[in-house]
């Protein structure tokens, strides 16, 4: 009798730290409004372990912008940073920050991944005020 209690237990706690585990994740992956500085600009931080969080940020167009990057790992595939909104790619610290700056001028998609494409991230531009 103990043993199947001590099992039912052990199943109840294995799914609750599942559960927890999942929604964690959910809540730093979902989209994020850069919030404003004192000095008018956006910022907003991307915390980088196996993955990018929160993977979508949402950016006001034709205000400058500051991506800080927060490398938690040193893993090879995200030390560089790729998108079509920069020339080059950006080497991004391993346990570290690195500060990525730009203005964006036109709405739109904008993707970010690792430099093999493994993972990826997505800035949302809209025109006027992000609400």
């Amino acid at each position: 009798m103990v043993s199947w209690t001590a099992a039912l237990l052990l199943v109840v706690f294995s799914l609750a730290a599942v559960l927890v585990i999942y929604a964690e994740g959910r809540l730093l992956s979902s989209a994020r409004r850069a919030r404003r500085s004192a000095d008018g600009t956006q910022e907003a931080r991307v915390v980088v372990d196996r993955g990018y969080y929160p993977s979508r940020i949402d950016l006001e167009a034709g205000i400058p912008a500051t991506l800080r990057f927060e490398r938690r790992e040193d893993d090879p595939c995200t030390e560089l940073l790729v998108s079509e909104l920069w020339p080059n790619a950006h080497r991004l610290v391993a346990h570290g920050e690195t500060q990525v700056r730009f203005t964006l001028q036109r709405p739109g998609r904008y993707t970010f991944t690792c430099g093999m494409g493994l993972y990826s991230g997505e800035l949302l531009v809209h025109r006027g005020r992000v609400s």
